[in-house]
């Protein structure tokens, strides 16, 4: 990851801190590997997603879920810069991401019931 290409303003780095130092129930710089201290369980880990989410209005998707995004307070700056600034499109109803997740180009048609 090239954190220098998405430098994080550093008013978004404090927002960020204030936010993750709740949810880690410590003070933690922006640089503390807050996973690799143990701080953050699966659970807390999804609190973290979810915050992310509702705070910067966008989908967290399974390609982004790398720790590595969200390992410090820097990281998960410079990921949302990121997903800020990547072009958006729309979302896959339910229907369509289930059937584009769980079909292939070879699976036989589903049968007509009548």
């Amino acid at each position: 990851m090239d954190e220098q290409t998405y430098a994080p303003a550093p008013e978004l780095t404090a927002q960020l801190l204030r936010q993750l130092r709740l949810i880690t129930g410590v003070e933690i710089g922006a640089d503390d590997d807050y996973f690799e201290m143990g701080l953050v369980t699966p659970l807390r880990a999804l609190e973290i997603v979810a915050l992310l989410e509702r705070t910067f209005d966008f989908e967290v998707n399974t390609d982004d879920l790398d720790p590595d995004n969200f390992r410090t307070v820097h990281r998960t700056a410079a990921f949302v810069v990121r997903k800020a600034a990547a072009p958006t499109r729309p979302a896959p109803a339910p229907l369509e991401r289930f059937l584009a997740e769980h079909t292939h180009d070879s699976a036989p048609p589903p049968a007509s019931h009548r």
